[in-house]
């Protein structure tokens, strides 16, 4: 491998950890706020943190090792690696936090939605809008009957998550990132 390939991998690394620790935060706030509404008007700001975090990271991997040039395919790369190793990180917490530290969490955070639900089912009843308490009433049903995911599902699927919205934030980041390579 070249030296610039090299340190571009290193760079890689080194900036997954404290972005693999920021998932760690946003999935435990997002897991509080599925018990308390109120914590959900803190979470939804802080989502903007990844795409700045990322656009951040991409750039100054231009300007420190490539030398201010960079195609958007190579940003776009970058920063889908990025979020694969970020991912991995949450993931691998994910598991080891449903299965060992709260193995009664992923019940526990189902229960809440189906309490949050009826509240809403019920505030629609009190109002008189009976086609969406009706809807509302078929997904409390459905969620009822559901089994709770197991913690190696929640990790895969939050794994799967983290790495196609990574594709996605990274389109539009990488072409504003990008610099015309010298030929």
């Amino acid at each position: 491998m070249n030296p610039i390939g090299q340190m571009v991998n290193n760079y890689l690394m080194k900036m997954a950890l404290p972005m693999g620790a920021w998932f760690i935060v946003e999935y435990l706030l997002r897991n509080a706020a599925s018990r308390n509404v109120m914590l959900s008007f803190i979470t939804t700001p802080l989502m903007i943190v990844t795409p700045i975090a990322l656009w951040y990271i991409v750039r100054q991997l231009r300007r420190t090792i490539l030398d201010n040039q960079i195609t958007g395919f190579q940003a776009w790369t970058f920063g889908t690696q990025l979020m694969f190793f970020s991912g991995l990180l949450e993931a691998l917490f994910i598991y080891l936090y449903n299965e060992f530290i709260a193995p009664g969490n992923l019940m526990e955070v189902q229960q809440a939605l189906i309490a949050q639900y009826e509240e809403a089912a019920a505030s629609l009843r009190t109002m008189g809008i009976t086609s969406m308490q009706q809807t509302l009433e078929e997904t409390i049903q459905t969620l009822r009957e559901m089994p709770a995911s197991s913690p190696i599902e929640t990790a895969i699927s939050q794994l799967s998550t983290d790495i196609f919205v990574g594709m996605l934030l990274m389109a539009p980041i990488a072409l504003i990132v990008r610099k015309k390579v010298n030929s």
